[in-house]
């Protein structure tokens, strides 16, 4: 197949489609409801052959593989459904997504044309869409090559009509009766994949995302839902989500023991801090006219009775500190000479503000605040150029490389040795 030829196909699709949806946008309004769905139905059918020629596409690409040796470049090319690891890094930076959605494409194209051929088809002429083949490698995965083809040939025939929300249910019930052993060999393999993950959310909140195994999520759920019930009984004021969610951290943290590490940041001044205003006066002597000055804008020397009358008025005028105490005129008090301590009026010891912590979100200061009073702490210290930012001096526990191994990767390499990434090391 001609590169060139294939290009210029694309580009008039690509040029056909964006004449339609420029029309569509400003002469769609004249299509009545009913229409404007059915449109928007058979455009639907050109997205899935869009998108099922780029998977297809892009898993002839990531079946070959790239081994550097100390000799020369070596290619591999494997059978489809082979997906190379650097492939969705490849395909992110060419068609500009993330990699976690060039690796579903990628997973979607290999595995189609590897076990699913009759699903592949419906998809490239637009009877299926992308998201409903998903469900069916999703719902196949663990089986072989053999019960997948079983699979598809029994499903392919109805997928097409079949409503969407039945497709994975359908499809792991054909699963089941073409291979049953496989099934449940895969099903206890999944057990040992349980995860519990968190990510930051709105200020001062948590998302958490788990994977368990379906008869301790039964049980977990209903004890949340048991002691969220007691709450509501007890306020009335509380919603079923803000219950359950108290419900669910309570039984979360249920005879364990809590330690935190918070990273706070402490401005230090090294300099001397700026005396406390002292009261002045003004006061009128008039300068001598022969007295002379130094201009600051010429840098001459200029006599005072040669300048204007106003400007000699102005330069009569002084300001002395107005110091009035028993130890005389012009003498501050050993008060105002004492140093002021920080919260000395105010019995404060400490200013706390709010804190980013990594992976969990923004937690308030009166959170902090509480933290710091609860919970044992861990002093470290990281200390900041204040005019640039730049990290001066650190104390971590973390992993740094020696000197040398330093030296040796910046010396061997000048840029970092991430797959795309030209930055200097």
């Amino acid at each position: 197949m001609d590169r060139g030829d294939v290009s210029s196909r694309i580009a008039a699709l690509r040029g056909d489609a964006v004449l339609l949806a420029r029309d569509l946008a400003e002469h769609g309004r004249s299509l009545d409801p009913t229409e404007a769905f059915e449109v928007a139905g058979e455009l639907q059918a050109v997205v899935n052959a869009v998108e099922g020629a780029q998977a297809v596409t892009a898993a002839y690409g990531a079946r070959v593989e790239y081994r550097l040796t100390s000799d020369a470049l070596l290619e591999r090319v494997h059978a489809a459904g082979f997906v190379d690891g650097m492939a969705p890094s490849m395909l992110s930076m060419e068609a500009g997504v993330t990699e976690g959605v060039a690796g579903r494409k990628l997973r979607l194209g290999a595995r189609l044309s590897e076990a699913f051929p009759a699903v592949r088809d419906l998809v490239l002429e637009g009877e299926v869409a992308a998201v409903t083949a998903h469900k069916v490698l999703d719902a196949c995965a663990g089986l072989d090559l053999d019960a997948c083809g079983r699979v598809d040939a029994r499903l392919a025939p109805r997928l097409a009509g079949m409503d969407p929300a039945r497709v994975s249910s359908e499809t792991r019930r054909i699963a089941a009766r073409v291979a049953a052993d496989q099934v449940a060999e895969h099903a206890a393999k999944t057990k040992k994949v349980r995860t519990v993950e968190v990510c930051p959310s709105e200020d001062g909140l948590t998302e958490w995302f788990a994977l368990l195994p379906t008869a301790t999520s039964k049980a977990a759920w209903s004890a949340v839902e048991s002691l969220a019930a007691e709450y509501r009984d007890v306020d009335d004021t509380l919603t079923v989500p803000e219950s359950r969610a108290d419900a669910f951290g309570d039984l979360l943290l249920r005879n364990v023991s809590v330690s935190a590490q918070v990273t706070l940041g402490v401005p230090v001044v090294t300099g001397v801090p700026d005396s406390a205003p002292v009261p002045t006066v003004r006061t009128f002597s008039p300068r001598d006219p022969d007295e002379t000055i130094i201009d600051a804008t010429t840098g001459e020397e200029v006599r005072i009775g040669d300048l204007p009358a106003d400007t000699q008025e102005d330069l009569g005028w002084h300001d002395f500190a107005d110091y009035d105490t028993a130890d005389g005129p012009g003498v501050p008090t050993a008060l105002e000479m004492a140093p002021t301590r920080l919260g000395s009026d105010t019995r404060a010891t400490a200013l706390v503000s709010g804190v980013q912590l990594p992976g969990l979100g923004w937690v308030d200061a009166t959170t902090v605040a509480g933290i710091l009073t609860s919970l044992p702490l861990q002093v470290a210290r990281a200390v900041l150029d204040a005019d640039t930012g730049t990290l001066a001096s650190i104390t971590s526990d973390a992993y740094r490389p020696p000197a040398r191994m330093r030296q040796l990767v910046t010396t061997r390499d000048g840029t970092c040795r991430m797959y795309g990434c030209s930055r200097p090391a």
